[in-house]
Protein backbone atom coordinates (compact mmCIF):
# COMPACT_ATOMS: atom_id res chain seq x y z
CA UNK A 1 0.00 0.00 0.00
CA UNK A 2 2.99 2.94 1.10
CA UNK A 3 4.41 1.58 -2.48
CA UNK A 4 1.39 2.46 -4.24
CA UNK A 5 0.84 5.54 -2.53
CA UNK A 6 4.43 6.56 -3.57
CA UNK A 7 4.02 6.21 -6.77
CA UNK A 8 0.42 8.09 -7.22
CA UNK A 9 2.38 10.85 -5.25
CA UNK A 10 4.88 10.29 -8.46
CA UNK A 11 2.79 10.54 -10.74
CA UNK A 12 0.51 14.20 -9.52
CA UNK A 13 3.95 15.36 -8.93
CA UNK A 14 5.22 14.71 -12.40
CA UNK A 15 2.19 16.67 -13.90
CA UNK A 16 2.63 19.33 -11.71
CA UNK A 17 6.21 19.65 -11.68
CA UNK A 18 9.07 20.22 -14.27
CA UNK A 19 10.35 17.87 -16.57
CA UNK A 20 13.51 16.59 -18.43
CA UNK A 21 12.66 19.79 -20.71
CA UNK A 22 12.11 22.60 -18.20
CA UNK A 23 9.35 23.25 -16.36
CA UNK A 24 5.95 23.19 -17.71
CA UNK A 25 4.56 26.43 -18.03
CA UNK A 26 1.30 28.54 -16.22
CA UNK A 27 -0.26 28.78 -19.10
CA UNK A 28 -0.21 25.22 -20.73
CA UNK A 29 -3.48 23.80 -21.44
CA UNK A 30 -5.27 22.27 -18.63
CA UNK A 31 -6.58 18.11 -19.16
CA UNK A 32 -9.50 17.17 -17.03
CA UNK A 33 -10.03 13.11 -17.40
CA UNK A 34 -14.04 12.37 -16.66
CA UNK A 35 -13.82 9.11 -15.54
CA UNK A 36 -17.01 6.70 -13.96
CA UNK A 37 -18.10 3.05 -14.34
CA UNK A 38 -20.00 1.84 -17.69
CA UNK A 39 -23.04 3.24 -18.17
CA UNK A 40 -22.51 6.25 -15.97
CA UNK A 41 -23.64 9.55 -18.13
CA UNK A 42 -19.91 10.37 -19.28
CA UNK A 43 -20.55 11.04 -22.91
CA UNK A 44 -24.27 13.05 -22.57
CA UNK A 45 -22.15 15.03 -19.58
CA UNK A 46 -19.34 15.74 -22.09
CA UNK A 47 -21.47 16.74 -24.23
CA UNK A 48 -23.34 19.10 -22.26
CA UNK A 49 -19.86 20.78 -21.16
CA UNK A 50 -19.04 21.06 -24.70
CA UNK A 51 -22.08 22.92 -25.94
CA UNK A 52 -22.12 24.48 -22.29
CA UNK A 53 -22.98 28.83 -22.80
CA UNK A 54 -19.77 29.11 -20.91
CA UNK A 55 -17.70 30.92 -23.30
CA UNK A 56 -15.26 28.44 -23.69
CA UNK A 57 -13.10 26.26 -26.00
CA UNK A 58 -13.09 22.70 -25.23
CA UNK A 59 -11.77 19.78 -27.16
CA UNK A 60 -12.06 16.22 -26.04
CA UNK A 61 -10.50 12.93 -26.55
CA UNK A 62 -13.68 10.06 -26.52
CA UNK A 63 -11.67 6.71 -25.72
CA UNK A 64 -14.41 3.61 -25.92
CA UNK A 65 -14.09 0.22 -25.53
CA UNK A 66 -14.46 -2.23 -28.79
CA UNK A 67 -13.38 -1.49 -32.61
CA UNK A 68 -16.24 1.27 -32.93
CA UNK A 69 -16.42 4.20 -31.04
CA UNK A 70 -20.23 4.73 -30.01
CA UNK A 71 -19.60 7.68 -27.86
CA UNK A 72 -17.66 9.45 -29.91
CA UNK A 73 -20.17 9.34 -32.51
CA UNK A 74 -22.29 10.89 -30.21
CA UNK A 75 -20.07 13.24 -28.92
CA UNK A 76 -19.07 14.91 -32.27
CA UNK A 77 -22.78 16.25 -32.88
CA UNK A 78 -21.77 18.55 -30.45
CA UNK A 79 -17.94 19.64 -31.74
CA UNK A 80 -15.32 18.62 -34.36
CA UNK A 81 -12.38 18.98 -32.08
CA UNK A 82 -12.74 15.05 -30.96
CA UNK A 83 -10.20 12.53 -31.46
CA UNK A 84 -10.96 8.77 -30.65
CA UNK A 85 -9.31 6.31 -29.01
CA UNK A 86 -10.70 2.43 -29.43
CA UNK A 87 -10.47 -0.85 -28.58
CA UNK A 88 -8.24 -0.31 -25.14
CA UNK A 89 -9.34 0.47 -21.84
CA UNK A 90 -6.67 3.79 -21.85
CA UNK A 91 -4.71 3.02 -19.50
CA UNK A 92 -2.60 0.02 -21.13
CA UNK A 93 -2.22 -0.18 -24.59
CA UNK A 94 -3.35 3.14 -25.44
CA UNK A 95 -1.43 4.58 -22.96
CA UNK A 96 1.25 6.07 -26.27
CA UNK A 97 -1.91 7.27 -27.92
CA UNK A 98 -3.50 8.96 -25.68
CA UNK A 99 -0.85 10.94 -25.01
CA UNK A 100 -0.42 12.02 -28.63
CA UNK A 101 -3.80 13.05 -28.70
CA UNK A 102 -3.33 15.32 -26.05
CA UNK A 103 -0.03 16.82 -27.29
CA UNK A 104 -2.05 17.04 -30.68
CA UNK A 105 -5.22 19.14 -28.64
CA UNK A 106 -3.10 20.92 -26.42
CA UNK A 107 -0.58 22.35 -28.97
CA UNK A 108 -3.81 23.78 -31.78
CA UNK A 109 -3.41 27.25 -32.35
CA UNK A 110 -4.36 28.95 -30.98
CA UNK A 111 -4.61 26.82 -27.83
CA UNK A 112 -7.57 25.78 -26.07
CA UNK A 113 -9.21 26.58 -22.90
CA UNK A 114 -9.34 22.69 -21.86
CA UNK A 115 -9.16 18.99 -23.07
CA UNK A 116 -11.61 16.86 -22.10
CA UNK A 117 -10.23 13.32 -21.97
CA UNK A 118 -13.80 11.14 -21.14
CA UNK A 119 -12.45 7.59 -20.23
CA UNK A 120 -13.59 4.22 -21.05
CA UNK A 121 -16.39 2.66 -18.71
CA UNK A 122 -13.14 0.30 -17.66
CA UNK A 123 -10.05 2.63 -17.60
CA UNK A 124 -8.26 3.30 -14.54
CA UNK A 125 -8.11 7.14 -14.48
CA UNK A 126 -4.73 6.95 -12.32
CA UNK A 127 -2.97 5.18 -15.05
CA UNK A 128 -4.52 7.18 -17.81
CA UNK A 129 -3.24 10.53 -15.70
CA UNK A 130 0.37 8.62 -15.77
CA UNK A 131 0.00 8.36 -19.63
CA UNK A 132 -0.91 12.16 -20.13
CA UNK A 133 2.23 12.71 -17.90
CA UNK A 134 4.31 11.17 -20.55
CA UNK A 135 5.59 14.35 -22.46
CA UNK A 136 2.17 15.73 -23.54
CA UNK A 137 3.45 19.34 -22.06
CA UNK A 138 -0.04 19.79 -20.46
CA UNK A 139 -1.58 19.94 -16.93
CA UNK A 140 -3.40 17.77 -14.79
CA UNK A 141 -6.53 20.05 -14.21
CA UNK A 142 -8.53 17.09 -11.70
CA UNK A 143 -10.00 14.03 -12.25
CA UNK A 144 -13.91 14.09 -12.23
CA UNK A 145 -15.71 10.44 -11.04
CA UNK A 146 -19.47 10.17 -12.37
CA UNK A 147 -21.04 7.46 -10.17
CA UNK A 148 -24.62 6.05 -11.83
CA UNK A 149 -27.11 6.71 -8.80
CA UNK A 150 -29.23 3.77 -9.98
CA UNK A 151 -26.33 0.98 -10.24
CA UNK A 152 -24.16 2.06 -7.90
CA UNK A 153 -24.44 -0.17 -5.51
CA UNK A 154 -25.21 -2.98 -7.80
CA UNK A 155 -21.37 -2.37 -8.88
CA UNK A 156 -20.10 -2.01 -5.37
CA UNK A 157 -21.49 -5.62 -4.20
CA UNK A 158 -20.86 -7.38 -7.22
CA UNK A 159 -17.09 -8.81 -6.12
CA UNK A 160 -16.04 -8.42 -10.05
CA UNK A 161 -16.58 -5.12 -10.74
CA UNK A 162 -15.76 -3.51 -7.30
CA UNK A 163 -11.89 -3.35 -7.20
CA UNK A 164 -12.57 -1.60 -10.18
CA UNK A 165 -15.49 0.69 -9.10
CA UNK A 166 -13.41 1.77 -6.23
CA UNK A 167 -10.27 2.31 -7.96
CA UNK A 168 -12.08 4.97 -10.36
CA UNK A 169 -13.18 7.02 -6.80
CA UNK A 170 -10.05 6.60 -4.92
CA UNK A 171 -8.55 8.54 -8.19
CA UNK A 172 -11.52 11.13 -8.35
CA UNK A 173 -10.41 14.67 -7.09
CA UNK A 174 -14.31 15.08 -7.11
CA UNK A 175 -17.03 12.41 -7.25
CA UNK A 176 -20.40 13.44 -9.34
CA UNK A 177 -23.55 11.47 -7.87
CA UNK A 178 -25.57 11.42 -11.64
CA UNK A 179 -28.87 10.28 -12.43
CA UNK A 180 -30.28 11.53 -8.87
CA UNK A 181 -33.50 12.86 -10.91
CA UNK A 182 -34.06 9.01 -10.87
CA UNK A 183 -33.50 7.90 -7.60
CA UNK A 184 -35.02 8.57 -4.44
CA UNK A 185 -34.04 11.45 -2.07
CA UNK A 186 -33.26 8.60 0.54
CA UNK A 187 -31.46 6.87 -1.85
CA UNK A 188 -29.75 9.82 -2.96
CA UNK A 189 -28.45 10.73 0.50
CA UNK A 190 -27.53 7.35 1.82
CA UNK A 191 -25.11 7.03 -1.71
CA UNK A 192 -23.99 10.19 -0.86
CA UNK A 193 -23.30 8.99 2.69
CA UNK A 194 -21.46 6.12 1.12
CA UNK A 195 -19.86 7.70 -1.12
CA UNK A 196 -17.93 10.14 1.34
CA UNK A 197 -17.00 7.47 3.32
CA UNK A 198 -15.50 5.30 0.04
CA UNK A 199 -13.90 8.83 -0.94
CA UNK A 200 -12.69 10.84 1.99
CA UNK A 201 -12.63 14.62 1.68
CA UNK A 202 -13.28 14.36 -1.92
CA UNK A 203 -17.09 16.08 -2.67
CA UNK A 204 -20.16 14.53 -3.93
CA UNK A 205 -22.38 16.56 -6.18
CA UNK A 206 -25.44 16.04 -7.46
CA UNK A 207 -26.60 15.91 -11.38
CA UNK A 208 -29.09 15.23 -13.25
CA UNK A 209 -29.04 14.04 -16.74
CA UNK A 210 -25.60 14.89 -16.91
CA UNK A 211 -26.02 18.55 -16.41
CA UNK A 212 -22.35 19.38 -15.04
CA UNK A 213 -21.34 23.36 -14.36
CA UNK A 214 -17.76 23.36 -15.90
CA UNK A 215 -16.92 26.10 -13.07
CA UNK A 216 -16.39 22.67 -11.07
CA UNK A 217 -15.53 20.69 -13.34
CA UNK A 218 -12.52 21.96 -14.60
CA UNK A 219 -9.95 22.61 -12.53
CA UNK A 220 -11.74 19.98 -10.23
CA UNK A 221 -7.87 19.30 -8.25
CA UNK A 222 -8.03 22.80 -6.70
CA UNK A 223 -11.87 21.99 -5.58
CA UNK A 224 -11.39 17.98 -4.44
CA UNK A 225 -9.03 16.33 -2.26
CA UNK A 226 -5.64 14.96 -3.51
CA UNK A 227 -6.22 11.72 -4.80
CA UNK A 228 -5.39 7.88 -3.47
CA UNK A 229 -4.48 5.18 -5.26
CA UNK A 230 -6.29 2.42 -3.25
CA UNK A 231 -5.24 -0.84 -2.92
CA UNK A 232 -6.91 -2.75 -5.89
CA UNK A 233 -4.69 -3.36 -9.15
CA UNK A 234 -6.73 -2.89 -12.72
CA UNK A 235 -6.98 -5.93 -14.50
CA UNK A 236 -8.50 -5.49 -17.77
CA UNK A 237 -9.06 -8.85 -18.85
CA UNK A 238 -11.52 -9.06 -16.12
CA UNK A 239 -14.37 -7.63 -18.96
CA UNK A 240 -14.98 -8.27 -22.95
CA UNK A 241 -16.39 -6.78 -25.61
CA UNK A 242 -18.26 -8.14 -28.67
CA UNK A 243 -19.87 -6.17 -31.90
CA UNK A 244 -23.02 -7.07 -33.21
CA UNK A 245 -23.81 -5.46 -36.79
CA UNK A 246 -27.25 -5.04 -38.08
CA UNK A 247 -27.24 -3.48 -41.40
CA UNK A 248 -30.61 -4.20 -41.29
CA UNK A 249 -33.94 -2.77 -39.53
CA UNK A 250 -34.76 -4.62 -36.85
CA UNK A 251 -38.54 -4.77 -35.30
CA UNK A 252 -38.71 -2.95 -31.96
CA UNK A 253 -40.45 -6.00 -30.00
CA UNK A 254 -37.42 -7.84 -30.81
CA UNK A 255 -34.88 -5.64 -29.59
CA UNK A 256 -36.73 -4.89 -26.38
CA UNK A 257 -37.17 -8.36 -25.38
CA UNK A 258 -33.20 -8.59 -25.89
CA UNK A 259 -32.87 -5.82 -23.90
CA UNK A 260 -35.36 -6.65 -21.17
CA UNK A 261 -33.12 -10.20 -20.77
CA UNK A 262 -29.57 -9.69 -20.77
CA UNK A 263 -27.50 -12.75 -21.03
CA UNK A 264 -25.30 -13.33 -17.67
CA UNK A 265 -22.52 -10.97 -16.95
CA UNK A 266 -23.48 -8.57 -19.98
CA UNK A 267 -23.23 -5.33 -18.29
CA UNK A 268 -23.79 -2.68 -20.99
CA UNK A 269 -24.95 -2.07 -24.33
CA UNK A 270 -24.82 0.41 -26.79
CA UNK A 271 -25.14 1.20 -30.39
CA UNK A 272 -27.53 2.42 -33.61
CA UNK A 273 -30.35 0.64 -34.74
CA UNK A 274 -33.28 1.31 -37.34
CA UNK A 275 -35.95 0.16 -36.07
CA UNK A 276 -39.26 -0.77 -38.00
CA UNK A 277 -42.27 1.06 -37.61
CA UNK A 278 -45.15 2.57 -39.06
CA UNK A 279 -44.21 1.80 -42.56
CA UNK A 280 -40.72 3.24 -42.26
CA UNK A 281 -37.03 2.78 -40.75
CA UNK A 282 -36.09 5.19 -37.89
CA UNK A 283 -32.57 5.63 -36.58
CA UNK A 284 -32.52 5.30 -32.94
CA UNK A 285 -29.78 5.27 -30.34
CA UNK A 286 -30.00 2.36 -27.48
CA UNK A 287 -28.27 2.48 -24.23
CA UNK A 288 -29.01 -0.25 -21.58
CA UNK A 289 -26.92 -0.78 -18.29
CA UNK A 290 -28.27 -4.10 -16.91
CA UNK A 291 -31.75 -4.26 -17.05
CA UNK A 292 -32.21 -0.69 -17.28
CA UNK A 293 -32.34 0.93 -21.05
CA UNK A 294 -33.19 2.99 -23.15
CA UNK A 295 -33.87 3.90 -26.78
CA UNK A 296 -34.03 7.11 -28.32
CA UNK A 297 -34.74 8.53 -32.33
CA UNK A 298 -31.27 10.38 -32.74
CA UNK A 299 -31.89 12.03 -35.89
CA UNK A 300 -33.40 15.26 -34.38
CA UNK A 301 -29.62 15.75 -32.64
CA UNK A 302 -28.03 15.86 -36.15
CA UNK A 303 -26.80 12.75 -36.56
CA UNK A 304 -28.42 11.52 -39.97
CA UNK A 305 -26.12 8.06 -40.32
CA UNK A 306 -24.28 7.02 -38.07
CA UNK A 307 -20.73 5.43 -39.17
CA UNK A 308 -21.86 1.75 -38.08
CA UNK A 309 -24.98 0.12 -37.28
CA UNK A 310 -25.24 -2.34 -34.60
CA UNK A 311 -24.73 -3.12 -30.87
CA UNK A 312 -21.82 -3.13 -28.80
CA UNK A 313 -21.73 -5.75 -25.94
CA UNK A 314 -19.50 -5.29 -22.82
CA UNK A 315 -19.53 -7.49 -19.71
CA UNK A 316 -17.64 -9.92 -17.85
CA UNK A 317 -15.47 -12.06 -19.93
CA UNK A 318 -16.09 -15.03 -17.75
CA UNK A 319 -19.71 -14.62 -19.43
CA UNK A 320 -18.63 -13.98 -22.93
CA UNK A 321 -19.25 -17.15 -24.09
CA UNK A 322 -23.17 -16.74 -22.65
CA UNK A 323 -23.89 -13.66 -25.25
CA UNK A 324 -24.21 -15.89 -28.34
CA UNK A 325 -21.79 -16.84 -31.38
CA UNK A 326 -21.54 -15.16 -34.42
CA UNK A 327 -25.28 -15.73 -35.56
CA UNK A 328 -26.34 -13.96 -32.39
CA UNK A 329 -28.08 -11.46 -34.63
CA UNK A 330 -30.24 -14.06 -36.35
CA UNK A 331 -31.13 -15.39 -33.23
CA UNK A 332 -32.27 -12.49 -31.49
CA UNK A 333 -34.01 -10.28 -34.25
CA UNK A 334 -36.03 -10.80 -37.10
CA UNK A 335 -36.41 -8.77 -40.34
Amino acid sequence: MRRLATEWDFVLSTLQAPGEEGEIAADAVGVTILAGFLGAGKTTALGHLLQGDHGLRLMAVVNDLGAVNIDAALVEQSTDDVIQLTNGCGCCALGGDLARAVTELASARPPPDGVIVEASGIADPGAMATAIAAGTGARLDGIVTIVDAQAADAWLENPATRPLFRRQLDAAHIVVLNKTDLAGENQQKALTARLGELAPGRPVIPAALGRLDSRIVLGAALRGARADPGSQPHEEDIFATRAISLADAVKRKDLIAFLENPAPGLLRLKGFVHLTGEGRSVLHVVQAVGRMWCIEPVSHGGLTEPPWRGLVLIGLAANVDDWGGDDIATNHFTY
